[in-house]
């Protein structure tokens, strides 16, 4: 009765995504599959976070602006490197990757809507919002908040939250720097900016976490 029920819940992250217009119908099949992953090796508490990240995010993408559906792509861009670390059990590895994706999501889009001024990290001239790379303080001070948030649900679940919280920081401003060379030097796009920082957050937690 406990797998068909994680199914069912699965199933209805994904539709649900999709009627309210969040995701296209590849991105919902893609949620719902790793929100299956998810209940299944790690629970439903460990749940809450990708659930959390999906609602606001999608939520402050409609608020600043944004009409379109996320695809499958930028759903695998932004889960992937958790959901790697969520099918080995790895939760401190897993909350981490989350947390890199979560705060870059909610710092661009409160930048967007909100920052005053927008800078280069690379040399903090100022430049257009929404431009790769660029950071503004609005948007960074959400951020972090949003590692700190979750870096308290990881001890809250008997992790310890400083590595989680430094491995996620440095992954978030791993983003911007990432987009300020690679990705605006055409080299790839924002989705693969998104995984490598999330890989880039999650190898640091692993050589800082006890």
């Amino acid at each position: 009765m406990g797998i068909i029920l994680k199914i069912l819940a699965s199933l209805f992250v994904g539709f649900f995504s999709y009627r309210v217009g969040w995701l296209s119908w590849g991105g919902s099949l893609i949620t719902s599959i790793m929100a299956f992953i998810i209940l299944y090796k790690l629970g439903w508490l460990w749940s809450l976070p990708p659930l959390s990240f999906l609602t606001l995010g999608s939520i402050l993408s409609i608020y600043s602006g944004k009409r379109e559906r996320r695809d499958y792509k930028q759903v695998l861009a932004n889960g992937l490197p958790a959901l790697i670390c969520a099918i080995t059990s790895f939760e401190g590895g897993y909350l981490t990757a989350l947390a890199v994706s979560f705060s870059d999501t909610v710092a661009t889009e409160i930048g967007i809507k909100f920052g005053r001024k927008t800078y280069l990290i690379t040399n903090f001239k100022e430049v257009p919002r929404g431009t790769s790379g660029g950071i503004s303080l609005e948007g960074t001070l959400a951020g972090i908040l949003t590692i700190t948030v979750l870096s308290v649900f990881g001890w809250l679940m008997g992790l310890n939250p400083i590595p989680i919280f430094l491995s996620a920081v440095l992954g978030f401003f791993s983003d911007s720097f990432i987009g300020a060379t690679l990705e605006s030097r055409g080299y790839f796009g924002n989705n693969t900016t998104n995984f490598l920082a999330g890989i880039f957050g999650l190898i640091v937690y692993i050589f800082l976490h006890p």
